[in-house]
């Protein structure tokens, strides 16, 4: 599948499943000049690969306005080639662990250690910022899996369905792990 098609394919995908709404989250894919991401502003439900942004490895925005954690994606792609698509969501109920103060090492299903393996939690630094964009593309040398603290969850992968699968089972996790406490363990 084409590079925008599938990077519009997955988007609506996610938005679909309640883990990007409206415009918020961004995906993004890489290619030899550069990289794909979603646009700014752009409720997801209803992009289409002609609404696509195009960013060049010199920071250069060829096509579109792109979201405002670009940088983030530029950063990651930058400092690891094995990186080939990105992943930046704010799913409720990772967020809701993450503000209950959840150490996400501490899964008890082994599904987190085979799927996941190591997650690196960033601390809260303003979405948009220099320091965010550091510290995640820092984590992402690490970890495939990183939770931005009071912000979401960025995950990355060899291809987008890799990235995107992480995401799913990491929300799955998280919404066991809330209901579970809701229901009096732990």
């Amino acid at each position: 599948m084409e590079k925008k098609k599938e990077l519009s394919f997955y988007t609506k995908y996610l938005a679909e499943k309640g883990l990007i709404t409206g415009s918020e989250g961004n995906l993004s894919v890489r290619d030899k000049e550069g990289f794909w991401i979603t646009p700014s502003g752009k409720i997801k439900e209803i992009l289409e690969p002609k609404d696509l942004c195009f960013i060049n490895w010199q920071g250069e925005f060829l096509k579109g306005k792109p979201s405002s954690e670009w940088g983030m994606h530029y950063k990651i792609y930058l400092k690891n080639p094995q990186a080939k698509a990105i992943v930046h969501a704010h799913p409720a109920y990772v967020l809701a662990l993450d503000l209950c103060g959840f150490d996400f090492r501490e899964f008890d299903l082994p599904e987190a250690k085979i799927f996941l393996k190591e997650i690196k939690v960033v601390p809260f630094f303003l979405p948009g910022s220099e320091e965010l964009w550091e510290k995640a593309s820092e984590s992402a040398l690490i970890s495939k899996v990183i939770v931005l603290s009071q912000h979401g969850a960025l995950t990355w992968g060899r291809n987008l369905e890799e990235a995107v699968n992480l995401l799913l089972i990491l929300e799955k996790l998280c919404k066991i792990e809330y209901l579970r406490r809701l229901g009096g363990q732990r």
